[in-house]
């Protein structure tokens, strides 16, 4: 009895240690998380609200979303409360920062910072890029957590220093894009 206890025990424990590892891996590489950033789009585009592919619960099959989804995840795409330990520090280095229209003109443009899986971690990047002038917003990111942008940006010069900023503030892949509603 001891024994299948122990067995029962180490096999929770060995699984709960391989679900932990999917769950929280390694930051993910910026190329890579771009390009799966671009396929999340595209899918959900292309899939709207199509998360499952059946509305009976009993034979829940993901849908086209999760995949990419899952993806963003076992690749280290988002952003994580560790990566964005700098901030205060950055909020300081950056104090008293103005968003300054230069550069070319460019079609209207947000950036896409990326993914956070907590609350807590939107209303700090929130109160962070509001602090530099900054208008941003998340949004929803079904099994992701909140995704968030900032801008609009109409000049090449501030869309690349927001994109400057938003790596310094440990964001794996901010991207520009015109499309935020998705």
């Amino acid at each position: 009895m001891r024994g299948a206890i122990a067995g029962c025990l180490l096999l929770l424990a060995g699984g709960g240690c391989a679900a932990g590892a999917l769950d929280q891996p390694s930051r993910g590489d910026p190329a890579t998380c771009l390009a799966l950033f671009e396929t999340y789009d595209r899918v959900v585009r292309t899939y709207p609200s199509n998360t499952y592919s059946s509305d009976d619960p009993a034979t829940m099959v993901p849908g086209p979303v999760v995949r990419p989804a899952r993806l963003l995840i076992v690749e280290g795409c988002r952003t994580s409360a560790a990566d964005l330990d700098g901030l205060p520090a950055l909020a300081a280095q950056l104090a008293g920062h103005r968003v300054v229209d230069s550069g070319a003109a460019i079609p209207p443009t947000v950036v896409h910072l990326g993914i956070v899986t907590g609350i807590e971690d939107e209303r700090e990047v929130t109160r962070f890029f509001r602090g530099l002038g900054y208008r941003s917003r998340g949004i929803g990111a079904p099994t992701l957590g909140r995704r968030l942008y900032i801008g609009t940006f109409t000049s090449q010069g501030a869309l690349d220093e927001a994109m400057s900023i938003a790596r310094q503030a440990g964001f794996i892949a901010p991207m520009p894009t015109t499309r935020t509603k998705l």
